[in-house]
């Protein structure tokens, strides 16, 4: 006659086992789900480059000549306002200025040099 029953120490094993189990799931369920999220971020993205990318899908060249221009236009507004913002004008100022500065400076410096070449000069010919 074979015993059918399991001790309780089998029964502990078996649980014990299984919660294992259980836990191995658990964390390959988590990994999956973390994965399914960055697919479907993945997937949003690749959406927004496409229609940024099929803006540069042309039928002909007439079509392309319009985008371009309407991208160099863009641009050119976007210069413009660069150009026209307060902080962008003190800084040309300020170059400008210093420019000046340094123009002055080397006036100056050939200006001494003059003198102390014709004071030398004057020296050498007594």
């Amino acid at each position: 006659m074979e015993n059918n029953e399991i001790t309780i120490s089998e029964a502990k094993r078996v649980t014990a086992e299984l919660k294992a189990s259980i836990l191995k799931l658990d964390a390959l369920n988590q990994d999956v789900v973390n994965n399914i999220t960055q697919l479907q971020d993945l997937n949003s993205k690749m959406k927004d480059y496409t229609s940024l990318l099929s803006r540069f899908e042309f039928t002909d060249e007439k079509e392309m000549t319009l985008n371009y221009a309407s991208y160099l236009s863009f641009i050119s507004k976007k210069i413009d306002e660069l150009s026209k913002n307060s902080s962008l004008q003190k800084i040309e100022r300020i170059i400008g200025i210093s420019e000046k500065i340094i123009n002055l400076s080397i006036v100056k410096v050939s200006l001494i040099v003059a003198v102390v070449v014709t004071g030398i000069n004057f020296l050498i010919s007594k």
